[in-house]
């Protein structure tokens, strides 16, 4: 069978082709990478409202999910700003649909230094429905900030992964050149 042999072959080098073009997961898990030790050294600062609490422990079991001791090189410092608003106005005056805007301005320092190493902002709409029964309304805004949470913990936590890696791998090439 000379077709499946051939085709065997072509398997096999794309598979060979594949294995040194670089690829790697955008969303892979942060823990596996080359940075999962400077992730963990990253002290996330107290964020203020109930929210910006949801996202500061959200983002410190998201560094450091086995809550191993490590001394801090890094401060991330996060302000959060929440709105709430109403669309989807009826003709009656009242509204049917709520929506969450949550931007997220984060500013990573280095502490030996003091140096800002990286800053970025982040935004998120969430919408939730506006019942006549409070307590629908109530659980479904609260389902809004839990998703604006963990979507906002998501990119904060994928930025801040690429950050480390880049900087991971650009002290590696800093030490492979004889740089100090």
């Amino acid at each position: 069978m000379p077709g499946r042999r051939a085709l065997l072959a072509l398997a096999a080098a794309l598979a060979l082709q594949l294995a040194g073009c670089g690829w790697e997961r955008l969303y892979a898990d942060p823990q596996s990478g080359p940075a999962s030790a400077e992730l963990r050294a990253i002290k996330v600062l107290p964020i203020s409202e109930r929210i910006g609490q949801r996202l500061e422990l959200a983002l410190r079991e998201a560094l450091n999910p086995t809550g191993e001791p490590t001394k801090p090189l890094y401060t991330l410092r996060t302000t959060l700003y929440y709105s709430l608003s109403s669309l989807g106005i009826q003709s009656q005056g009242t509204a049917t649909l709520g929506k969450i805007d949550a931007t997220a301005s984060c500013y990573l320092s280095q502490n030996s230094t003091g140096q800002y190493l990286t800053n970025f902002t982040i935004h998120e709409q969430n919408s939730f429905e506006l019942n006549p029964n409070q307590y629908s309304t109530v659980v479904g805004e609260d389902d809004a900030q839990t998703r604006s949470v963990a979507e906002l913990n998501q990119e904060i936590v994928r930025r801040l992964t690429l950050f480390m890696e880049q900087r991971v791998a650009g002290n590696a090439a800093k030490k492979v050149e004889g740089a100090p």
